[in-house]
């Protein structure tokens, strides 16, 4: 009877505040443990096994203060895809500015694009920006519409196809014919890598007219005449500004041309692809779950071989996605190749063919670890995404590689330098005026070298020091692109004080 009636006796607070208390104490020996083993680094995931007990999410996210503007980083991505898609048009920076943008993530203000048979050609023509950008219409690449986005933007100015330099227009006001040359008799050109010769060359080019040139000093097409002729130079790599400035004073400097180094942007995918597919459309990071990507896209210098090479013979490996345009496949592989990719080592996914914008942006946007062994680079463009995105990168340990991702932000593979004997700043030129007494500008490495670099990563850190190394290289891209509206800034002051 005593035993039944303490049964029903009602309990004590204090054990009340026990049965309350206990879940919660558990939760917090679990994380104290948890934290014990992350400070024991790969040896404390080895010995307990609870690498997927790391907390993916627990490192800070970049500040306001930090980050460009997301109506900022829209106004690239736009300018990026007019800039592809329409070729003939002339564009101004005020296409999809902020201000001038839908929820879904276009621009509404498409009439400030300029085309030929524009009723109002001269009045459009004839307001003349800081500095004028030029890009052939064959060059309206995705890399380099990357460039002339950024330019664009950055200096308020706009882009101009060929026909602008070549169209005659009636001026009423004057009782004569006009061209562009006329309207904007002093407004320099930034002319993007080497397609520029055959225009600045020509008879009705101003003598006092001035050329300013954004070179890819890795390219073969550049010669001595393109440095001799220009009245600024804009260096988005600082082996660029090493290197032209060490020229300069190698060769002489007739036209006192000066040197900028700006460093340089690019468009985000994960913003563009949340404006038009929604918040949650970019997958969230974890990077314990651990799974690469290769973006070749239309190149065969993006280390596609060695990479493949790796994880053919190589087991063990996470999962490998590659995607490749197929030109630069088969000339990079025999049709047997495919059989070999089936018996791999170490899984492998090729996806083959040209994606959609969209498509690929959002392959980059969620890429965790991306291996990128580029052989050469103007800039790096994809490398620079991926930075944005908060991707872990791989690459080669070569400027300008080494330049985007540093041991702080990514992992690099060792390389040996190789001189290119038609590269003008690659140290062997044969040519005249070549650069002398520099280190080659190629990377030459194996598929083991890369197959290194992945292994260290994934033995000597952990998801957390990944985390930290993806949270670095998202805040190296945004202080980067802070760092080059800075330098247009300034650029648009020398253009005109």
């Amino acid at each position: 009877m005593t035993k039944w009636r303490e049964a029903e006796r009602p309990q004590r607070p204090q054990g009340r505040v026990c049965l309350v208390l206990a879940p919660i104490l558990c939760i917090v020996a679990l994380i104290v443990i948890t934290e014990m083993i992350t400070l024991l680094g790969p040896l404390g995931d080895h010995l307990v096994g609870l690498r997927q007990l790391a907390w993916p999410y627990r490192l800070p996210t970049l500040s306001p203060e930090e980050t460009v503007p997301a109506p900022d980083l829209l106004h690239l991505s736009l300018l990026h895809e007019v800039c592809v898609n329409d070729v003939n048009a002339s564009v101004s920076w005020q296409f999809g500015a902020p201000g001038h943008q839908l929820v879904g993530g276009t621009a509404n203000n498409s009439h400030v694009l300029v085309h030929k048979d524009d009723t109002d050609l001269l009045p459009k023509l004839r307001h003349c920006p800081d500095v004028d950008i030029f890009l052939p219409h064959k060059s309206h690449t995705a890399g380099y519409c990357q460039d002339a986005a950024a330019y664009v933007k950055y200096l308020e100015s706009r882009l101009l196809p060929e026909w602008v330099l070549d169209v005659q227009l009636d001026d009423p006001d004057l009782g004569r014919q006009v061209d562009y040359f006329s309207l904007c008799p002093r407004t320099p050109v930034l002319f993007l890598g080497h397609h520029w010769s055959s225009v600045a060359m020509t008879s009705r080019w101003p003598s006092d007219k001035p050329i300013y040139m954004m070179p890819n000093i890795e390219i073969m097409e550049l010669t001595p005449l393109h440095f001799l002729r220009v009245d600024a130079v804009l260096c988005k790599t600082r082996v660029c500004y090493d290197r032209v400035t060490q020229w300069y004073k190698q060769v002489g400097n007739p036209r006192n041309a000066s040197v900028f180094y700006t460093k340089h942007t690019s468009s985000s995918p994960s913003t563009l692809v949340r404006k038009r597919l929604g918040e949650y459309a970019v997958a969230s990071k974890d990077y314990a779950e651990v799974k690469f990507t290769h973006l070749a896209g239309v190149s065969s210098v993006k280390g596609t071989r060695e990479v493949l090479e790796c994880w053919l013979h190589t087991s063990d490996l996470p999962l490998l996605d590659v995607y490749i345009d197929r030109k630069p496949f088969y000339r990079l592989f025999s049709p047997s190749f495919k059989s070999k990719v089936a018996h791999s080592l170490s899984p492998v996914n090729i996806r083959l063919g040209t994606h959609d914008h969209l498509t690929f942006s959002k392959v980059v946007a969620e890429a965790l670890y991306m291996v990128s062994p580029s052989y050469g680079e103007g800039y790096g463009h994809t490398l620079n995404q991926a930075r944005s995105s908060g991707a872990v990168i791989v690459t080669t340990d070569l400027p300008p590689m080494n330049e985007l991702v540093t041991n702080e932000t990514g992992v690099l593979i060792p390389v040996s330098r190789v001189k290119h004997p038609m590269v003008l700043m690659g140290g062997d030129y044969k040519g005249e005026q070549g650069l002398k007494d520099v280190e080659g500008l190629v990377a030459s490495f194996e598929a083991s070298d890369v197959c290194k670099a992945v292994q260290r990563m994934m033995q000597s850190t952990t998801v957390d020091e990944r985390a930290k190394l993806g949270l670095n290289a998202s805040r190296q891209y945004h202080a980067d692109t802070k760092y080059f509206a800075k330098a247009m800034e300034k650029l648009r002051t020398f253009a005109n004080p």
